[in-house]
């Protein structure tokens, strides 16, 4: 069907009604109201207006509906599935043809600005913000202002990445571009000014100071079965010549097993006990052989030096997934074109002058820094603001010659993401209650 024939259709549901009529009808959208899918958002959508009708009863009312109707059959523009926006009354009665032209805007407005809530959860690694949209408010103040073609149009993700998809998805209608074009609407409608945006399908690193774009960097990332996670974190302050404390995964798979061949492994790479036997801070009078995986009681630490994994920089980031930033002793994986061979934490070549550019935008810094590195001993420098990191998986981007490159689905992101947005679509548009929150 095409959109003027769906144009049609729902016109046909929205009957002339005079403004005296109006109020005759205000229980009637009340009621459909209540029972729509969305109770939350359009009822209070229709308090906003003292339960009068939107979409009829004058010559403005009935172009906004042709107008908010003509959106919604053009959805897939944006990477919307416009099944999730017909509008379904099952009655012929104004008010609940009013309220369901209603109920599918408020859904299409939350999904182009913020995102399906519940395609966020289709990865569990996920820690990017919640954003929330008062869109009952939104379309109210545009309906009375006379802007509602103004407002929809703002809440399309202003980002020139996500212009740069929809228009390659205009070209050539793809899955793995509607995809991203999802993962765009997740991120704040502005992103900060001086941030860190490492794309973990790339592999690759981008620093931003006010607002340009002043550092790119190689960087080594989670592999398949350990993935980098999507989250926001804050950068809060340097690590110097770093300690590495063993996460106790890596200490029961890989480093146990190495103790089990040889008990003075510890020793011969610069790592301690931290809770071991006293006097013994290598365990050479522990019996290896004998400990198993499920029962291994100790934390170990690597001290820092040339054998250290974190080399010789740690950019340090608090979050739930304890991942961060770092340098690392083994360099010869940056010209690798697979980088996916990390346990999860990020590994970045240009380290040294991300770490300058973090702590102030002054080149002594970076003498600094490396006199410090030069002593070989630990400290930590604050950064004199917090600074955003953002681990996002990009598998469509622009080159620098403006041209479309494609990455591999190397955690199968794109995947699961694509079968989720072609689960069965609902019968009638819902708004989850992060619509109802300013």
């Amino acid at each position: 069907m095409t959109w003027r024939l769906i144009i049609a259709s729902v016109l046909l549901l929205l009957p002339q009604i005079s403004s005296g009529q109006a109020v005759d009808i205000a229980a009637q959208i009340q009621s459909a109201a209540l029972s729509a899918d969305d109770a939350g958002a359009t009822g209070r959508f229709y308090e906003l207006r003292n339960n009068l009708p939107a979409w009829n009863g004058s010559a403005a009312a009935r172009a906004n509906a042709k107008r908010a109707t003509a959106v919604l059959a053009d959805a897939a523009r944006e990477g919307l599935d416009p099944a999730r926006y017909r509008v379904f009354t099952g009655s012929w009665n104004p008010g609940a043809g009013d309220v369901a032209l209603t109920s599918a805007l408020l859904r299409y407005m939350c999904d182009l600005a913020i995102g399906r809530p519940e395609l966020r959860g289709v990865d569990r690694d996920m820690a990017l913000p919640v954003r929330t949209i008062d869109a009952p408010w939104l379309l109210h103040e545009a309906l009375l202002q006379g802007e509602l073609e103004r407002m929809l149009v703002t809440l399309i993700p202003p980002h020139p990445e996500y212009a740069m998809l929809k228009a390659a998805l205009a070209v050539t209608p793809d899955d793995q571009l509607v995809a991203n074009m999802e993962r765009w609407r997740w991120l704040p409608a502005y992103l900060e000014p001086d941030r860190i945006m490492v794309n973990t399908a790339a592999a690759d690193l981008q620093m931003w100071l006010g607002g340009k774009l002043v550092l790119t960097s190689r960087v080594v990332v989670g592999t398949r079965a350990n993935p980098s996670p999507m989250l926001r974190a804050e950068g809060v302050g340097i690590t110097v010549n770093p300690s590495w404390t063993v996460p106790h995964s890596i200490a029961t798979k890989e480093i146990l097993p190495k103790l089990k061949a040889s008990r003075t492994y510890l020793q011969k790479n610069d790592m301690v006990l931290l809770n071991g036997p006293a006097g013994d801070p290598h365990g050479l009078t522990v019996n290896w052989r004998a400990m198993r995986p499920g029962s291994f009681p100790y934390r170990i630490r690597q001290r820092p030096g040339p054998r250290n994994p974190l080399g010789q920089i740690k950019i340090e980031l608090p979050n739930q997934f304890d991942v961060y930033l770092h340098d690392t002793s083994s360099k010869a994986a940056f010209v690798r074109t697979d980088r996916h061979l990390s346990h999860g934490c990020v590994r970045v070549e240009q380290i040294l002058p991300l770490a300058s550019y973090a702590l102030s935008a002054d080149p002594g810094t970076l003498d600094k820094i490396t006199a410090l590195i030069g002593t070989g001993e630990t400290r930590y420098l604050a950064m004199p603001k917090r600074l955003p990191v953002y681990f996002v998986y990009w598998t469509a981007t622009q080159d620098l010659s403006n041209n479309l490159t494609l990455h591999q689905d190397i955690y199968g992101r794109d995947q699961r993401l694509i079968s989720a947005l072609r689960a069965k679509p609902v019968r009638v548009a819902s708004s989850s209650p992060d619509c109802l929150r300013g």
